[in-house]
């Protein structure tokens, strides 16, 4: 082989293997970021770090988010999007494939940030729905637990989506009851997308 030698993976990026760590420094040199994952504490982590890094440093040249996933943790979801709600770089934010569930709720928190343009493809669905989170029963002490626990999350999530779009109360309770499939039209009117790309292709 060649003298290639892997980089040495700093502490706070731990829970990075070591050939993502190559991977994922190059794309942080480009100031790019790949989410591409269930949402959870380890991936959260991993896109908070070099986003506060970013926040911190004293470039203008914007971060580009690339996000494709099918949700996950809802209290990791929140997190990051309260954090991306606020955040004062630019960022541009492109779904490449789906925003479901907690991803969705991620990519509403650029509604009301200017410092966040989203962008998705035609081929783009978000998806938004209700019973985001359940307990286990060792977590819970009853049933009636389960239920206002389950409740309130989805009332917090209910309110964060319609504080930061153009989505109505009626429809989001209409729609969001089921699996609600919004194409990438149809976020763009809602204010879950700014920019629909065209398909670009080379003769």
């Amino acid at each position: 082989m060649s003298g290639f030698e892997f980089l040495a993976i700093p502490e706070k990026y731990s829970s990075v293997d070591a050939i993502e760590y190559q991977y994922f420094h190059q794309m942080l040199e480009n100031r790019t970021i790949i989410f591409n994952s269930e949402i959870s504490e380890d991936i959260v982590e991993t896109l908070y770090l070099p986003l506060r890094d970013f926040e911190n440093d004293d470039s203008d040249e914007p971060i580009t988010i690339i996000l494709n996933s099918v949700g996950g943790s809802v209290s990791d979801g929140f997190f990051l999007a309260n954090y991306l709600a606020s955040y004062k770089k630019k960022i541009n934010l492109i779904v490449a494939g789906y925003a479901a569930s907690m991803a969705a709720v991620i990519l509403s928190a650029g509604g009301k940030n200017d410092n966040i343009t989203r962008y998705c493809y035609p081929s783009t669905y978000v998806l938004i729905h209700d019973g985001y989170v359940a307990l286990s029963a060792s977590e819970a002490k009853t049933a009636n637990d389960i239920m206002a626990f389950n409740n309130k999350v989805d009332e917090d999530i209910r309110q964060f989506i319609l504080d930061n779009t153009n989505i109505t109360p009626e429809l989001y309770d209409s729609k969001a009851r089921k699996q609600w499939f919004i194409s990438a039209q149809e976020a763009k009117d809602l204010n879950l997308i700014d920019i629909v790309m065209e398909w670009f292709y080379e003769n």
